[in-house]
């Protein structure tokens, strides 16, 4: 049997040479390579033969970086993530030069799946701006173009914060004459994130940029909040969604919520837990106000995002969500219910569409329960001394989302309350003229009063309402 395979690979060979082979592997019958594998010797130089030289960095995963937030309750339900995209593989360096010959002339990183935990901050180089991507989820750098990465508490593997990576190809990338995989730059810690007032005033509130501070004079900014501190109520969240949201990075943990400066020093995530906020809510309603709550059910308010944390694709970015001036008190059988669902549409519509959208999510209102005399009683978290309401429990959750471009628009709003009837809905939440019939893209039960009850309008039918927010309009028409 050896003789006659030896025979077949040297009329393999000669066939090769003489006529040229496309493919640079040759077909062995698989009766011979298993007889081949029965003997030691030939069994080494098959090995030899077939070996790929091929290394992927393994993921290194340090739990103690890990932040487990303290508390179990959920305001958010993780959307089901679409079809994951395959990392990159480490392709290895063959010119120190760094002039790659038959190779891609770019780096493509997959954000989903080919980052480092915890990540720096990606920056385009000497900008503010954080590194962008592409439809899919992709950042792409040319060979021999710059990125620069940000870690406040260092590098593990480098004793600086700020480092500028040039493309290499594939996903190697060389920092000061060095060259590694993307995922071999890892932060010490995740980087801070940080809620900062800019001096500006907003229909209703102050301005505050919520993002990463580099250095005094340079700040990335993720997203903006209208903050009342009277009230302690967040009017409105603004922040840009694009088609590469919907590939966002999957598996970052949840944290828990900050107060970042704001709240006058209240311990806010007590005020949320359940036992407190029935509490609150009963020494108010005068009593028995168990009965509007179950958490069995997720009838108990949540700390309710305003921009989602699914809606931006860093990990670093989705942790800068977990900030109480983007968040209100939101039953969470809504939250996880016609309200996730819009979010999720929205996000996949601006993906499939190629929409490029700014998007301005907050809360208007008061809602309301009956005390213990049947009178509809406004609900809050929390008191001043004079006995007024902060942190309120708003009537209704919207969304602006109006398409850069087109200038087209939509509003989308849901009712925070799950305890009211149709005809009190009618008559209390209802601020614009319906056209959610119009709307093919949002996969929800609008009219269960359960999962909260929604509905959308057009921009300035809308705004004519709700007059915290900006001069916004749409004259491009309606966004479907």
């Amino acid at each position: 049997m050896k003789l006659t395979s030896t025979l077949l690979l040297l009329v393999a060979g000669s066939f090769c040479l003489f006529h040229g082979c496309t493919a640079g592997v040759v077909a062995v019958p698989e009766d011979v390579v298993d007889d081949w594998k029965s003997d030691d010797h030939m069994s080494e130089q098959i090995n030899i033969l077939f070996e790929r030289n091929l290394y992927v960095e393994p993921i290194k995963e340090d739990a103690s970086q890990a932040i487990v937030p303290a508390e179990v309750e959920e305001d958010y339900v993780e959307p089901e993530p679409i079809s994951e995209v395959q990392d990159e593989l480490v392709q290895p360096e063959v010119d120190v030069n760094g002039k790659i010959e038959g190779r891609a002339s770019e780096c493509k990183v997959t954000i989903r799946g080919g980052l480092p935990t915890p990540q720096p901050l990606y920056l385009k180089s000497g900008s503010e701006e954080i590194y962008p991507y592409d439809t899919k989820g992709v950042m792409v750098v040319d060979a021999g173009s710059t990125l620069e990465m940000w870690c406040p508490g260092k590098f593990t593997t480098l004793d600086t914060t700020l480092v500028t990576a040039t493309c290499v190809s594939g996903t190697n990338f060389r920092v000061d004459g060095t060259t590694y995989a993307f995922k071999e730059l890892t932060c010490k810690a995740w980087p801070t994130f940080v809620a900062e007032k800019t001096g500006a005033s907003c229909n209703g509130g102050i301005m505050v940029r919520v993002g990463f501070k580099i250095s005094s004079t340079r700040f990335a900014k993720q997203y903006e909040v209208c903050f009342n501190e009277g009230d302690e109520v967040t009017r409105y969240v603004h922040h840009d969604l694009n088609p590469g949201a919907n590939y966002y990075q999957t598996g970052v943990d949840r944290i828990t919520f900050q107060t970042g400066g704001f709240f006058d020093g209240k311990n806010v995530d007590k005020l949320y837990t359940q036992a407190t906020q029935l509490e609150t809510i009963n020494a108010h309603l005068g009593g028995d106000a168990s009965k509007y709550f179950d958490s069995a059910k997720n009838v108990y308010l949540a700390r309710g995002h305003m921009a989602a944390k699914a809606d931006f694709d860093y990990g670093l970015e989705q942790r800068a969500t977990f900030l109480f001036i983007n968040a209100a008190p939101q039953w969470q059988v809504f939250n996880a219910g016609n309200w996730a669902r819009i979010e999720d549409g929205v996000r996949a519509k601006v993906s499939s569409a190629g929409w490029y959208v700014d998007c301005y999510t907050g809360v208007y209102g008061v809602t309301t329960l009956a005390n213990s005399d049947g009178v509809q009683t406004p609900l809050y978290l929390a008191y001043d001394s004079n006995n007024n309401g902060l942190i309120p429990v708003p009537k209704l959750y919207f969304r602006v989302v109006i398409e850069k471009t087109s200038k087209k628009g939509i509003v989308f709003i849901g009712v925070n309350n799950p305890h009211l009837t149709l005809d009190e809905i009618k008559k209390d939440y209802i601020l614009c003229t319906d056209i959610a019939d119009q709307v093919d893209y949002i996969s929800w039960k609008r009219t269960d009063l359960t999962a909260g009850y929604s509905y959308a309008c057009e921009v300035s039918d809308f705004r004519s309402k709700v007059t915290n927010l900006p001069s916004l309009s749409a004259p491009g028409g309606l966004l479907l």
